[in-house]
Protein backbone atom coordinates (compact mmCIF):
# COMPACT_ATOMS: atom_id res chain seq x y z
CA UNK A 1 0.00 0.00 0.00
CA UNK A 2 1.40 3.48 -0.79
CA UNK A 3 0.78 6.56 1.29
CA UNK A 4 1.76 9.92 1.30
CA UNK A 5 1.64 13.00 3.56
CA UNK A 6 0.23 16.10 2.79
CA UNK A 7 0.25 19.98 4.35
CA UNK A 8 -3.01 20.87 6.40
CA UNK A 9 -3.08 23.88 3.89
CA UNK A 10 -3.54 22.12 0.55
CA UNK A 11 -6.63 20.66 -1.27
CA UNK A 12 -6.37 16.95 -2.01
CA UNK A 13 -8.80 15.38 -4.13
CA UNK A 14 -9.77 11.61 -4.80
CA UNK A 15 -8.27 11.20 -7.85
CA UNK A 16 -4.73 13.17 -6.73
CA UNK A 17 -1.83 11.18 -7.45
CA UNK A 18 0.58 9.57 -5.05
CA UNK A 19 3.59 10.82 -6.77
CA UNK A 20 6.03 11.09 -3.26
CA UNK A 21 4.86 8.12 -1.56
CA UNK A 22 6.28 8.67 2.02
CA UNK A 23 5.58 7.82 5.75
CA UNK A 24 7.16 10.54 7.31
CA UNK A 25 5.90 14.45 8.22
CA UNK A 26 7.73 16.98 10.34
CA UNK A 27 5.40 19.45 12.22
CA UNK A 28 6.02 22.80 14.37
CA UNK A 29 4.11 24.08 16.98
CA UNK A 30 3.07 26.94 18.99
CA UNK A 31 1.89 25.32 22.69
CA UNK A 32 -1.91 25.97 22.98
CA UNK A 33 -2.37 25.51 19.20
CA UNK A 34 -3.60 22.70 17.14
CA UNK A 35 -1.45 21.42 14.12
CA UNK A 36 -2.71 19.07 11.38
CA UNK A 37 -1.45 17.04 8.31
CA UNK A 38 -3.15 14.78 5.71
CA UNK A 39 -2.73 11.21 4.08
CA UNK A 40 -3.64 9.46 1.11
CA UNK A 41 -3.68 6.27 -0.07
CA UNK A 42 -4.19 3.99 -2.38
CA UNK A 43 -6.50 2.08 -0.94
CA UNK A 44 -9.91 1.30 -1.79
CA UNK A 45 -12.62 0.47 0.50
CA UNK A 46 -15.33 -1.04 -1.03
CA UNK A 47 -17.73 -1.41 2.06
CA UNK A 48 -17.80 0.03 5.95
CA UNK A 49 -14.76 -1.14 6.91
CA UNK A 50 -12.96 -1.32 11.20
CA UNK A 51 -10.16 0.54 11.37
CA UNK A 52 -7.67 0.77 14.37
CA UNK A 53 -5.87 4.07 15.03
CA UNK A 54 -3.31 3.87 17.87
CA UNK A 55 -0.75 6.18 18.82
CA UNK A 56 3.21 5.97 20.62
CA UNK A 57 4.13 8.89 22.25
CA UNK A 58 6.25 9.90 25.28
CA UNK A 59 5.10 9.36 28.16
CA UNK A 60 5.61 12.80 29.68
CA UNK A 61 3.88 14.81 27.27
CA UNK A 62 -0.50 14.96 26.82
CA UNK A 63 -0.67 15.11 23.61
CA UNK A 64 -4.49 15.31 21.79
CA UNK A 65 -4.69 13.50 18.95
CA UNK A 66 -7.40 13.10 16.69
CA UNK A 67 -7.86 11.28 13.26
CA UNK A 68 -10.55 11.57 11.17
CA UNK A 69 -11.63 10.28 7.37
CA UNK A 70 -11.70 12.55 4.69
CA UNK A 71 -14.83 12.34 2.52
CA UNK A 72 -15.54 14.14 -0.65
CA UNK A 73 -18.04 16.91 -1.37
CA UNK A 74 -18.86 18.06 -4.56
CA UNK A 75 -18.53 21.43 -6.18
CA UNK A 76 -21.33 21.76 -8.62
CA UNK A 77 -20.33 25.30 -10.16
CA UNK A 78 -17.60 27.35 -10.08
CA UNK A 79 -17.19 30.80 -7.83
CA UNK A 80 -18.35 33.64 -10.96
CA UNK A 81 -15.58 36.33 -11.52
CA UNK A 82 -17.85 38.66 -9.62
CA UNK A 83 -20.90 37.22 -7.95
CA UNK A 84 -22.70 34.00 -7.75
CA UNK A 85 -21.27 31.15 -9.83
CA UNK A 86 -20.69 29.76 -13.35
CA UNK A 87 -20.28 27.38 -15.59
CA UNK A 88 -18.28 28.98 -17.68
CA UNK A 89 -14.36 27.90 -16.69
CA UNK A 90 -12.48 30.08 -19.56
CA UNK A 91 -13.77 33.20 -17.41
CA UNK A 92 -12.57 32.06 -14.32
CA UNK A 93 -9.74 29.28 -15.00
CA UNK A 94 -6.77 31.89 -14.11
CA UNK A 95 -8.34 31.70 -10.59
CA UNK A 96 -10.05 28.42 -9.64
CA UNK A 97 -8.22 25.53 -8.44
CA UNK A 98 -10.43 22.96 -10.91
CA UNK A 99 -13.10 23.19 -13.45
CA UNK A 100 -16.13 22.29 -11.92
CA UNK A 101 -17.65 19.92 -11.20
CA UNK A 102 -15.93 18.27 -9.00
CA UNK A 103 -15.15 16.36 -5.61
CA UNK A 104 -12.59 17.90 -3.07
CA UNK A 105 -11.88 16.07 0.23
CA UNK A 106 -13.70 18.59 2.49
CA UNK A 107 -15.18 16.44 4.89
CA UNK A 108 -13.63 15.29 7.64
CA UNK A 109 -15.91 12.26 9.53
CA UNK A 110 -15.56 11.68 12.66
CA UNK A 111 -15.06 8.06 12.91
CA UNK A 112 -16.16 7.84 16.27
CA UNK A 113 -17.48 3.94 15.43
CA UNK A 114 -13.98 2.59 14.73
CA UNK A 115 -15.40 2.48 11.03
CA UNK A 116 -14.77 4.12 7.56
CA UNK A 117 -16.83 4.09 4.77
CA UNK A 118 -16.40 3.49 1.38
CA UNK A 119 -13.92 5.23 -0.97
CA UNK A 120 -10.75 5.66 -1.09
CA UNK A 121 -8.31 5.35 2.44
CA UNK A 122 -7.50 9.29 3.70
CA UNK A 123 -7.37 10.91 6.78
CA UNK A 124 -7.07 13.83 8.23
CA UNK A 125 -4.73 14.60 11.49
CA UNK A 126 -5.11 16.77 14.13
CA UNK A 127 -2.50 17.08 17.10
CA UNK A 128 -3.34 19.53 19.94
CA UNK A 129 -0.14 20.62 21.74
CA UNK A 130 -1.24 21.80 25.39
CA UNK A 131 0.02 25.23 26.88
CA UNK A 132 1.79 23.62 29.44
CA UNK A 133 3.61 20.98 26.93
CA UNK A 134 7.74 21.57 27.27
CA UNK A 135 9.45 22.66 24.70
CA UNK A 136 11.63 20.52 22.36
CA UNK A 137 10.90 18.10 19.35
CA UNK A 138 9.10 14.33 20.20
CA UNK A 139 9.62 11.52 17.61
CA UNK A 140 5.53 10.51 17.20
CA UNK A 141 4.19 7.22 15.52
CA UNK A 142 0.92 6.98 14.18
CA UNK A 143 -0.53 3.19 13.37
CA UNK A 144 -3.48 2.90 11.28
CA UNK A 145 -4.53 -1.06 10.68
CA UNK A 146 -7.32 -2.42 8.36
CA UNK A 147 -8.29 -5.82 8.00
CA UNK A 148 -5.66 -6.78 5.97
CA UNK A 149 -3.38 -4.59 5.91
CA UNK A 150 -1.89 -1.36 8.00
CA UNK A 151 0.70 1.81 7.86
CA UNK A 152 2.96 3.99 10.12
CA UNK A 153 3.74 7.64 9.78
CA UNK A 154 6.59 8.63 11.86
CA UNK A 155 5.94 12.37 13.26
CA UNK A 156 8.40 14.61 14.59
CA UNK A 157 6.76 17.15 16.48
CA UNK A 158 8.49 20.71 17.40
CA UNK A 159 6.76 22.41 20.16
CA UNK A 160 8.10 26.17 20.23
CA UNK A 161 7.86 28.58 23.30
CA UNK A 162 4.91 30.79 22.15
CA UNK A 163 1.77 30.21 23.57
CA UNK A 164 -1.95 30.35 22.01
CA UNK A 165 -4.01 31.65 24.77
CA UNK A 166 -7.04 29.49 25.64
CA UNK A 167 -10.68 31.01 23.75
CA UNK A 168 -11.57 32.35 27.40
CA UNK A 169 -8.27 34.98 27.22
CA UNK A 170 -8.19 35.50 23.80
CA UNK A 171 -7.62 38.59 22.03
CA UNK A 172 -9.33 37.62 18.52
CA UNK A 173 -13.24 37.38 18.17
CA UNK A 174 -15.01 35.52 15.72
CA UNK A 175 -18.71 34.50 15.15
CA UNK A 176 -20.13 32.41 12.44
CA UNK A 177 -24.00 32.65 12.68
CA UNK A 178 -25.61 29.18 13.66
CA UNK A 179 -28.89 28.31 11.64
CA UNK A 180 -31.57 26.66 14.25
CA UNK A 181 -34.01 25.63 11.37
CA UNK A 182 -31.08 24.48 9.33
CA UNK A 183 -29.95 22.24 12.16
CA UNK A 184 -33.60 20.83 12.45
CA UNK A 185 -33.84 20.22 9.06
CA UNK A 186 -31.03 18.39 7.66
CA UNK A 187 -31.15 16.23 10.93
CA UNK A 188 -34.72 15.57 10.76
CA UNK A 189 -35.46 16.54 14.33
CA UNK A 190 -38.34 18.34 15.90
CA UNK A 191 -37.52 22.13 16.66
CA UNK A 192 -37.69 22.30 19.78
CA UNK A 193 -37.82 18.95 21.17
CA UNK A 194 -35.08 17.22 23.75
CA UNK A 195 -33.21 15.79 20.88
CA UNK A 196 -33.22 19.10 18.85
CA UNK A 197 -31.59 20.27 21.81
CA UNK A 198 -29.20 18.05 22.01
CA UNK A 199 -28.15 18.15 18.73
CA UNK A 200 -27.79 22.08 19.09
CA UNK A 201 -25.18 21.05 22.25
CA UNK A 202 -23.16 19.65 19.67
CA UNK A 203 -22.96 22.22 17.63
CA UNK A 204 -22.35 24.87 20.14
CA UNK A 205 -19.09 22.76 20.85
CA UNK A 206 -17.94 22.32 17.66
CA UNK A 207 -18.09 26.55 17.72
CA UNK A 208 -15.99 26.46 20.86
CA UNK A 209 -13.76 24.08 19.70
CA UNK A 210 -13.24 26.30 16.21
CA UNK A 211 -12.61 29.81 18.63
CA UNK A 212 -16.02 31.04 18.08
CA UNK A 213 -16.53 33.31 21.23
CA UNK A 214 -19.17 35.20 19.93
CA UNK A 215 -22.95 33.80 18.75
CA UNK A 216 -25.84 34.98 17.25
CA UNK A 217 -29.36 34.98 18.89
CA UNK A 218 -32.82 34.02 17.32
CA UNK A 219 -34.85 37.26 17.05
CA UNK A 220 -37.94 37.43 18.50
CA UNK A 221 -41.23 36.09 17.32
CA UNK A 222 -43.83 38.79 16.97
CA UNK A 223 -47.35 37.69 18.85
CA UNK A 224 -50.41 38.87 17.25
CA UNK A 225 -54.04 39.78 18.58
CA UNK A 226 -57.16 38.61 16.87
CA UNK A 227 -56.50 41.92 14.16
CA UNK A 228 -53.09 40.92 13.22
CA UNK A 229 -52.10 43.58 15.61
CA UNK A 230 -48.22 42.97 16.92
CA UNK A 231 -49.06 42.71 21.02
CA UNK A 232 -45.98 41.12 22.42
CA UNK A 233 -42.94 39.36 21.34
CA UNK A 234 -41.79 35.34 21.93
CA UNK A 235 -38.13 35.40 22.77
CA UNK A 236 -37.98 31.55 24.13
CA UNK A 237 -35.85 30.07 21.59
CA UNK A 238 -33.05 32.86 22.24
CA UNK A 239 -33.41 32.19 26.40
CA UNK A 240 -32.77 28.50 25.38
CA UNK A 241 -29.74 29.27 23.58
CA UNK A 242 -28.37 32.12 24.71
CA UNK A 243 -27.84 30.43 28.30
CA UNK A 244 -26.90 27.02 26.72
CA UNK A 245 -24.26 29.37 24.77
CA UNK A 246 -22.45 31.38 27.95
CA UNK A 247 -22.38 27.93 29.76
CA UNK A 248 -21.09 26.36 26.55
CA UNK A 249 -18.25 28.98 27.18
CA UNK A 250 -19.36 32.08 24.95
CA UNK A 251 -18.00 35.67 25.22
CA UNK A 252 -20.83 37.21 24.32
CA UNK A 253 -24.15 36.87 22.75
CA UNK A 254 -25.77 39.04 20.62
CA UNK A 255 -29.66 39.90 19.80
CA UNK A 256 -31.05 38.75 16.28
CA UNK A 257 -31.60 42.09 13.55
CA UNK A 258 -34.92 43.77 13.56
CA UNK A 259 -34.93 45.39 10.16
CA UNK A 260 -33.89 45.35 6.66
CA UNK A 261 -34.09 47.35 3.60
CA UNK A 262 -35.80 46.01 0.70
CA UNK A 263 -33.32 47.39 -1.74
CA UNK A 264 -30.04 48.20 -1.13
CA UNK A 265 -30.39 51.60 -3.10
CA UNK A 266 -33.27 53.13 -1.09
CA UNK A 267 -33.43 55.01 2.31
CA UNK A 268 -35.67 52.79 4.21
CA UNK A 269 -35.41 50.20 6.34
CA UNK A 270 -38.35 48.25 7.65
CA UNK A 271 -39.35 45.79 10.44
CA UNK A 272 -38.40 42.50 9.56
CA UNK A 273 -41.64 40.89 10.83
CA UNK A 274 -43.69 43.71 8.98
CA UNK A 275 -42.34 44.86 6.30
CA UNK A 276 -44.55 47.42 4.85
CA UNK A 277 -43.63 49.46 7.84
CA UNK A 278 -40.70 51.74 8.04
CA UNK A 279 -38.93 51.99 11.05
CA UNK A 280 -39.04 55.97 11.13
CA UNK A 281 -42.89 55.64 11.58
CA UNK A 282 -45.17 55.64 14.56
CA UNK A 283 -46.33 51.96 13.99
CA UNK A 284 -42.45 50.85 14.14
CA UNK A 285 -41.72 52.61 17.14
CA UNK A 286 -44.91 50.97 19.21
CA UNK A 287 -43.25 47.55 17.99
CA UNK A 288 -39.80 48.45 18.64
CA UNK A 289 -40.37 49.52 21.93
CA UNK A 290 -42.36 46.46 23.18
CA UNK A 291 -39.47 44.53 21.44
CA UNK A 292 -36.72 46.19 23.13
CA UNK A 293 -38.22 46.75 26.13
CA UNK A 294 -38.72 42.89 26.74
CA UNK A 295 -35.55 41.39 25.50
CA UNK A 296 -33.69 44.05 27.76
CA UNK A 297 -35.61 42.67 30.54
CA UNK A 298 -34.82 39.52 29.19
CA UNK A 299 -31.27 40.57 29.56
CA UNK A 300 -31.49 41.77 32.99
CA UNK A 301 -33.38 38.67 34.54
CA UNK A 302 -30.78 36.53 32.77
CA UNK A 303 -27.58 38.31 33.49
CA UNK A 304 -26.09 38.61 30.43
CA UNK A 305 -25.50 42.32 30.51
CA UNK A 306 -21.78 41.80 30.86
CA UNK A 307 -22.15 39.48 27.55
CA UNK A 308 -24.79 40.95 25.70
CA UNK A 309 -24.50 43.01 21.77
CA UNK A 310 -27.20 44.24 20.09
CA UNK A 311 -27.85 43.81 15.94
CA UNK A 312 -29.91 46.06 14.16
CA UNK A 313 -29.59 45.49 10.50
CA UNK A 314 -27.79 43.19 7.99
CA UNK A 315 -25.75 44.85 5.67
CA UNK A 316 -26.44 48.67 6.18
CA UNK A 317 -25.91 50.64 2.89
CA UNK A 318 -25.02 53.53 2.63
CA UNK A 319 -28.65 55.01 0.93
CA UNK A 320 -30.02 53.68 4.34
CA UNK A 321 -27.83 55.05 6.85
CA UNK A 322 -29.93 57.88 8.13
CA UNK A 323 -32.87 55.31 8.62
CA UNK A 324 -30.33 53.11 10.63
CA UNK A 325 -29.63 55.83 12.69
CA UNK A 326 -32.81 56.55 13.66
CA UNK A 327 -33.48 52.69 14.58
CA UNK A 328 -30.21 52.99 16.65
CA UNK A 329 -31.52 55.65 18.52
CA UNK A 330 -34.58 53.87 19.48
CA UNK A 331 -32.56 50.60 20.70
CA UNK A 332 -30.44 52.56 22.77
CA UNK A 333 -33.36 54.47 24.01
CA UNK A 334 -34.78 51.10 25.86
CA UNK A 335 -32.05 49.15 26.14
CA UNK A 336 -28.95 51.79 27.88
CA UNK A 337 -25.62 50.85 27.48
CA UNK A 338 -26.26 48.29 25.09
CA UNK A 339 -23.28 47.59 22.39
CA UNK A 340 -24.80 47.74 19.01
CA UNK A 341 -22.47 45.18 16.46
CA UNK A 342 -23.78 45.41 13.04
CA UNK A 343 -22.20 43.86 9.74
CA UNK A 344 -21.92 47.08 7.95
CA UNK A 345 -21.32 48.18 4.32
CA UNK A 346 -21.27 51.96 5.05
CA UNK A 347 -18.76 54.81 6.58
CA UNK A 348 -21.74 56.95 7.76
CA UNK A 349 -22.59 55.00 10.98
CA UNK A 350 -20.84 56.89 13.34
CA UNK A 351 -22.09 56.66 16.46
CA UNK A 352 -24.84 54.42 15.52
CA UNK A 353 -23.15 51.47 15.89
CA UNK A 354 -20.21 50.13 18.25
CA UNK A 355 -18.78 47.54 16.66
CA UNK A 356 -18.38 47.84 12.52
CA UNK A 357 -18.27 44.17 11.04
CA UNK A 358 -16.97 45.69 7.53
CA UNK A 359 -16.83 43.59 4.25
CA UNK A 360 -13.67 42.76 3.20
CA UNK A 361 -14.33 43.91 0.22
CA UNK A 362 -15.84 47.43 1.54
CA UNK A 363 -12.76 47.78 3.83
CA UNK A 364 -10.31 47.99 0.90
CA UNK A 365 -12.81 50.29 -0.94
CA UNK A 366 -13.27 53.10 1.63
CA UNK A 367 -10.14 52.24 3.83
CA UNK A 368 -8.89 56.16 4.32
CA UNK A 369 -12.59 56.11 5.94
CA UNK A 370 -12.17 53.36 8.16
CA UNK A 371 -8.68 53.83 9.36
CA UNK A 372 -10.11 57.22 10.29
CA UNK A 373 -12.98 55.99 11.97
CA UNK A 374 -10.43 53.45 13.66
CA UNK A 375 -7.76 56.01 14.82
CA UNK A 376 -10.93 57.68 16.51
CA UNK A 377 -10.99 54.58 18.45
CA UNK A 378 -13.54 52.70 16.54
CA UNK A 379 -13.96 49.17 16.70
CA UNK A 380 -13.62 47.48 13.26
CA UNK A 381 -14.14 43.28 11.93
CA UNK A 382 -14.03 42.08 9.04
CA UNK A 383 -16.86 39.69 7.76
CA UNK A 384 -16.40 37.46 4.41
CA UNK A 385 -19.32 36.43 2.89
CA UNK A 386 -21.63 35.16 -0.80
CA UNK A 387 -20.27 38.03 -2.81
CA UNK A 388 -17.68 39.20 -4.09
CA UNK A 389 -16.63 36.27 -5.60
CA UNK A 390 -13.70 35.79 -7.75
CA UNK A 391 -10.59 35.67 -6.67
CA UNK A 392 -10.35 37.95 -3.40
CA UNK A 393 -10.37 35.58 -0.09
CA UNK A 394 -13.65 33.99 0.54
CA UNK A 395 -14.11 30.32 2.19
CA UNK A 396 -15.10 28.52 -0.41
CA UNK A 397 -14.10 25.20 -2.01
CA UNK A 398 -12.81 26.19 -5.71
CA UNK A 399 -10.02 28.45 -4.36
CA UNK A 400 -6.63 27.59 -2.77
CA UNK A 401 -7.29 26.24 0.29
CA UNK A 402 -4.94 28.83 2.25
CA UNK A 403 -7.86 31.39 1.32
CA UNK A 404 -10.22 29.89 4.82
CA UNK A 405 -6.67 30.81 6.71
CA UNK A 406 -5.68 34.53 5.52
CA UNK A 407 -8.66 36.62 6.21
CA UNK A 408 -7.17 36.19 9.83
CA UNK A 409 -3.52 37.63 8.82
CA UNK A 410 -5.49 40.50 6.97
CA UNK A 411 -7.39 41.12 10.47
CA UNK A 412 -4.58 41.47 12.21
CA UNK A 413 -2.69 43.39 9.02
CA UNK A 414 -5.50 45.88 9.17
CA UNK A 415 -5.94 46.03 13.29
CA UNK A 416 -9.45 44.17 12.85
CA UNK A 417 -10.39 42.69 16.17
CA UNK A 418 -12.51 40.00 15.07
CA UNK A 419 -14.07 38.22 11.58
CA UNK A 420 -17.39 37.22 10.72
CA UNK A 421 -18.45 34.94 8.31
CA UNK A 422 -22.88 33.99 7.92
CA UNK A 423 -22.57 30.56 6.65
CA UNK A 424 -21.46 28.21 9.64
CA UNK A 425 -24.44 25.14 8.76
CA UNK A 426 -26.69 26.68 5.81
CA UNK A 427 -27.41 23.39 3.53
CA UNK A 428 -29.09 22.63 -0.11
CA UNK A 429 -31.12 19.38 0.06
CA UNK A 430 -28.12 17.38 -0.22
CA UNK A 431 -24.96 19.04 1.58
CA UNK A 432 -22.17 16.51 0.22
CA UNK A 433 -23.60 16.53 -3.46
CA UNK A 434 -24.67 20.43 -3.82
CA UNK A 435 -22.55 22.91 -1.84
CA UNK A 436 -23.67 26.07 -4.17
CA UNK A 437 -26.25 27.73 -2.24
CA UNK A 438 -29.43 27.93 -3.04
CA UNK A 439 -31.71 30.28 -2.43
CA UNK A 440 -34.39 30.44 -4.69
CA UNK A 441 -33.03 31.32 -7.81
CA UNK A 442 -31.05 28.77 -9.92
CA UNK A 443 -29.42 31.45 -11.71
CA UNK A 444 -27.82 33.14 -8.41
CA UNK A 445 -26.12 30.09 -6.10
CA UNK A 446 -23.56 31.08 -4.04
CA UNK A 447 -20.41 30.28 -4.13
CA UNK A 448 -19.39 26.55 -3.07
CA UNK A 449 -19.19 26.00 0.61
CA UNK A 450 -19.96 29.65 1.06
CA UNK A 451 -23.00 28.85 3.09
CA UNK A 452 -21.18 26.21 5.34
CA UNK A 453 -17.75 25.47 7.22
CA UNK A 454 -19.70 22.23 8.81
CA UNK A 455 -21.22 19.37 7.31
CA UNK A 456 -23.98 17.54 9.09
CA UNK A 457 -22.58 13.98 10.86
CA UNK A 458 -25.10 12.06 13.06
CA UNK A 459 -26.86 14.70 15.01
CA UNK A 460 -23.52 16.44 14.97
CA UNK A 461 -21.43 18.15 12.89
CA UNK A 462 -18.43 17.18 11.23
CA UNK A 463 -15.68 20.15 10.38
CA UNK A 464 -14.83 21.03 6.69
CA UNK A 465 -11.06 21.02 5.97
CA UNK A 466 -11.95 24.91 5.71
CA UNK A 467 -13.32 24.97 9.18
CA UNK A 468 -9.96 23.55 10.77
CA UNK A 469 -8.19 26.34 8.74
CA UNK A 470 -10.57 28.91 10.13
CA UNK A 471 -9.65 27.39 13.74
CA UNK A 472 -5.75 28.08 12.24
CA UNK A 473 -6.56 31.47 11.61
CA UNK A 474 -7.54 32.00 14.77
CA UNK A 475 -4.38 30.36 16.53
CA UNK A 476 -2.64 32.61 13.88
CA UNK A 477 -3.84 35.66 14.69
CA UNK A 478 -2.88 35.74 18.91
CA UNK A 479 0.94 34.60 17.72
CA UNK A 480 0.94 37.18 15.42
CA UNK A 481 -0.37 39.71 18.08
CA UNK A 482 2.02 38.41 20.64
CA UNK A 483 4.56 39.82 18.30
CA UNK A 484 3.07 42.69 17.32
CA UNK A 485 3.20 43.87 21.12
CA UNK A 486 7.02 43.65 21.08
CA UNK A 487 7.69 44.22 17.65
CA UNK A 488 5.15 45.37 15.29
CA UNK A 489 6.70 46.43 12.23
CA UNK A 490 8.28 42.59 12.10
CA UNK A 491 4.82 40.90 12.54
CA UNK A 492 3.70 43.39 9.76
CA UNK A 493 6.76 42.50 7.40
CA UNK A 494 5.79 38.63 7.99
CA UNK A 495 2.94 39.01 7.14
CA UNK A 496 3.78 40.99 3.66
CA UNK A 497 5.60 37.65 2.61
CA UNK A 498 2.03 36.05 2.13
CA UNK A 499 -0.33 38.67 1.78
CA UNK A 500 -0.79 42.04 1.24
CA UNK A 501 -4.66 42.42 0.64
CA UNK A 502 -7.82 40.37 0.16
CA UNK A 503 -7.01 40.17 -3.45
CA UNK A 504 -3.24 39.87 -3.24
CA UNK A 505 -1.79 36.36 -1.83
CA UNK A 506 0.49 34.06 -2.17
CA UNK A 507 -1.24 30.23 -2.11
CA UNK A 508 1.60 27.84 -2.07
CA UNK A 509 1.42 25.74 1.37
CA UNK A 510 5.30 24.99 1.16
CA UNK A 511 5.35 29.53 1.11
CA UNK A 512 3.19 29.34 3.94
CA UNK A 513 5.04 26.77 6.20
CA UNK A 514 8.14 28.96 5.81
CA UNK A 515 6.13 32.51 6.74
CA UNK A 516 4.61 30.70 9.79
CA UNK A 517 7.83 29.24 11.19
CA UNK A 518 9.17 32.01 10.78
CA UNK A 519 6.79 33.49 12.89
CA UNK A 520 7.22 31.12 14.91
CA UNK A 521 11.05 31.46 15.52
CA UNK A 522 10.30 35.20 15.85
CA UNK A 523 9.12 34.77 18.98
CA UNK A 524 11.44 32.50 20.68
CA UNK A 525 13.21 35.95 20.72
CA UNK A 526 10.26 37.56 23.62
CA UNK A 527 8.97 34.27 24.97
Amino acid sequence: MKIQTFSENEWLYPDTVITKPNNAVKLESARGANISFQILTDKEITKDEKVSIKWEAPSDIDLKFTVYQLLPARVEENSAPKVYTTLDYDSVSHFVTRRAPFYVYDVTRNIDDGCLKPGRAAFYVRVFVPENCQLGEYELKLNIAFSDCSFNVDVLLKVYKAAVPALGSSVFNMINWLNLKSIAKVHNLEHGSAAFWEAVQRYLENQIDMRNNHIMLPSGIPVRDETGRVVDFNFDDAIRLGNMALKAGFKYIYGGFVARFKEWNQKEHYLLWDRDVSVVTFEAYRQLKLYFEKLWDIVNKNNWKNHYMQCLVDEPQFPNSEHYRILSGICRKFMPGVKINDPVESTDLEGAVDIWVVKQSVYEKHISKYQALQSLGEEIWIYTCGFPAGYVMNRVMDLPLLVSRLPMWMCYLYDAKGFLHWGYNVYNEKPFESTCYFHGDPEKLFPPGNAFVVYPGNNAPWYSVRGHLQRAGAEDFELLHQLGLRNKEKAREIISRICTSFEDYKSSAEDFAAVRSELLQELEKYN
